[in-house]
């Protein structure tokens, strides 16, 4: 259907770096590490693996980047560039990611959601 934009797949940083899902739409959470303004690059790391995703971030606007924050994306992931071009970002402080990361496999095993 043409003009559809997906909602975006939940994965894990992990999961997204190992995908080759060109194109791929995703929604993923991760602590922010540092921020580039100058090319408007924002470095998320996963407090699990300690692995780090770039989210190119030039479609937000009037978006505050805190460093150590936690922010949740949604974009899509162009592998031979290494990063999510997002065109959602929110503020996800507060959120027991133990908790999430238990929901989302738990919706996965038993709603056949996708990843």
């Amino acid at each position: 259907m043409a003009g559809v934009v997906p909602s975006g797949r939940i994965a894990f940083i992990d999961e997204i770096l190992e995908s080759k899902d060109d194109g791929g739409s995703f929604r993923v959470t991760g602590r922010l590490e540092k921020y580039d303004a100058e090319r408007e690059i924002a470095t998320i790391v996963s407090k699990e693996s300690k692995r780090s995703l770039k989210v190119k971030t030039d479609l937000l606007s009037d978006f505050r980047f805190d460093i150590g924050s936690l922010f949740q994306f949604i974009g899509e992931y162009h592998t031979k560039r290494g990063f999510i071009r997002a065109r959602i970002g929110r503020n996800v402080n507060g959120m027991d990611m133990e908790l999430y990361a238990t929901a989302v496999k738990l919706c996965r095993e038993h709603c056949r959601l996708p990843m």
